[in-house]
């Protein structure tokens, strides 16, 4: 026989002496509702006839409310996603907005709010409506580039009761700048950091950088003809203080694979051109009518992977820019040439950080990197001397001019022609490097200073020069100490000059603070020049692009001396 084991399960009045039942209570011909309060949730909210609410043997128990899924999720409207960022909108962008009501019943959506130019839901029946419970629908949130320049708004799905279910969209609308500069006065980029120099009356400075990356302008000529002139003014008539995509003039390349229609990859050069994640590329056809804003979501090694799908095909040989957002400087005048045909020059100013790699020289000298590429000679250099001097005048005596540094501070002007992508692109990684005024490296003069007129041995630590007045005008002073040998075979040797003395009227001897190393002979110099301690003289450097990025660009700039002694 089995055996079952189970628990009696006594009944309520079952011989259980407890003072909260009473056997009176079943004699109840009435139905009881326990609480007043419950009565609400009766189906119907009607109550059964002869019910009325009865507290028995009511106590007072000490207890908290425990929280449940149910309190999380339901009784309330869900909406996702809760913010939208579209970035820089070029082209109508769609994205799906999902709302489940997670009531237990129907809500009523009363309307939309928030709703504007260039801003539209569209999916659903225009409200109001019954939204059913326990149900999701979709919206199609669609923003187009018509509108205000810089979009931060909140639409509200209101209902009849509760909150409103809100989403906040953000996006700045820009259009393509499809008109191209004319090339024969070359296409000038200035890169202008922010350094806050701090120089004493001895000389010595602090400096600061202000700026994380250096603001970046581009100024180009431009002929403009036909429906393009038109264009031209139109667009600077309705959107001249707008934000524009403004191709990077100097990294176009053409299309050497077509692109389809629905496609999202796009086969192209990327390295050492402005092309990054989350940014522009403009195609450009034959004419300013002609062209496609593309967002960029990944820049790789064989091309650009798109966050969104080619609208257009484009043929090979299409013109490809990596884009920036920027805005006209001021608006350009347009200089009538013919009544067809106008010229202009136009300047633009990049709305986003540029950011670019950062690279010093390789070659160091004293713990410092050492800037020694050839200048261009092709022009006129000038190299001149400052002094830091105090004028005390009062107007009647003889003026009292102090040098407050005790010394002066070279100047040099130098220029550089560079040609191709890895060139250009390492001179801008210099010119980031140097963080405006802030940094400073060892620029020689490239000038003939010194002339060696004996043999130097490896071990010796004395050179023996053609007199000059060395001895009597620096002897070894900061600013005339440092030199930079280069040898006709490349080699490069850079010493300290410790010291000097006057063999003859035609022979000085300076001291070196450390043996050249190799034995040198006179023939085998092909310049000795100062060197110094410099850093830009100016926040502002200025790239002129003569060609695309293949081709050449030239740069300018001004080296001011530091001080580079115990202080």
């Amino acid at each position: 026989m089995a055996v079952i084991t189970a628990q009696h399960v006594l009944a309520t009045r079952g011989g259980i002496e407890n003072s909260n039942l009473s056997v009176a209570l079943d004699s109840h011909s009435a139905t009881v509702i326990p609480y007043a309060s419950e009565a609400t949730h009766w189906i119907g909210n009607a109550l059964p006839a002869g019910a009325y609410p009865v507290l028995a043997n009511g106590s007072v128990i000490a207890a908290q409310k425990a929280g449940a899924w149910v309190d999380d999720w339901y009784h309330r409207v869900h909406i996702s996603p809760q913010r939208v960022d579209l970035g820089n909108v070029v082209s109508a962008q769609t994205t799906p907005v999902y709302l489940w009501n997670a009531w237990l019943w129907p809500r009523t959506l009363l309307e939309i709010e928030g709703l504007g130019d260039g801003i539209e839901v569209l999916g659903q029946p225009t409200p109001p409506l019954v939204f059913p419970g326990l149900k999701e629908l979709t919206w199609e949130l669609r923003v187009t580039p018509d509108g205000q320049p810089v979009l931060d708004t909140v639409l509200q799905w209101v209902f009849d009761t509760g909150p409103a279910a809100q989403l906040r969209v953000t996006a700045t609308r820009i259009i393509p700048w499809s008109f191209v500069p004319d090339w024969g006065d070359a296409i000038r980029e200035r890169l202008t950091a922010a350094t806050d120099v701090m120089q004493s009356e001895s000389g010595v400075s602090q400096r600061r950088q202000l700026r994380l990356a250096p603001r970046r302008e581009f100024s180009a000529a431009m002929y403009v003809e036909g429906r393009e002139r038109q264009l031209l003014d139109l667009a600077l008539f309705g959107w001249g203080a707008r934000v524009w995509a403004l191709p990077i003039w100097p990294d176009m390349q053409l299309l050497q694979t077509p692109i389809i229609a629905g496609d999202d990859w796009i086969t192209c050069s990327t390295a050492m051109l402005d092309f990054r994640a989350g940014g522009l590329a403009l195609l450009r056809g034959e004419s300013a009518f002609a062209y496609e804003a593309l967002e960029v979501d990944q820049g790789e090694a064989g091309g650009l992977r798109l966050k969104r799908p080619a609208q257009q095909s484009w043929p090979a040989g299409a013109r490809l820019y990596p884009a920036r957002p920027a805005q006209l400087l001021e608006q350009p005048a347009l200089v009538k040439l013919t009544d067809q045909l106008v010229s202009a020059e136009v300047r633009f100013l990049v709305l986003d950080p540029c950011e670019w790699s950062e690279q010093m020289p390789t070659r160091t000298y004293r713990e410092r990197p050492v800037w020694d590429r050839l200048p261009d000679e092709s022009e006129d250099l000038t190299h001149a001397a400052e002094r830091l001097l105090l004028t005390l005048d009062s107007g009647m005596a003889i003026p009292l001019v102090t040098d407050t540094a005790g010394r002066s501070f070279t100047v040099l002007a130098q220029r550089w022609i560079d040609k191709g992508r890895t060139e250009r692109a390492g001179l801008r990684s210099f010119i980031y490097a140097m963080r405006g005024r802030q940094r400073v490296v060892w620029v020689p003069t490239h000038m003939d200073d010194l002339t060696i007129v004996a043999p130097v041995s490896a071990l010796a630590n004395t050179i023996d020069v053609a007199g000059i007045g060395y001895t009597r005008f620096s002897g070894g002073r900061p600013g005339r100490r440092d030199i930079h040998i280069t040898l006709t075979n490349g080699t490069v040797l850079m010493r300290r000059i410790t010291g000097a003395v006057e063999l003859s009227a035609d022979v000085e001897r300076l001291g070196l603070d450390a043996p050249l190393g190799i034995d040198v002979d006179p023939g085998q110099i092909m310049r000795v020049s100062w060197m110094v301690l410099c850093r830009f003289s100016d926040d502002t450097q200025e790239l002129e692009h003569v060609t695309d990025s293949e081709g050449v660009a030239t740069w300018a700039t001004v080296f001011r001396e530091e001080r580079d002694d115990e202080f």
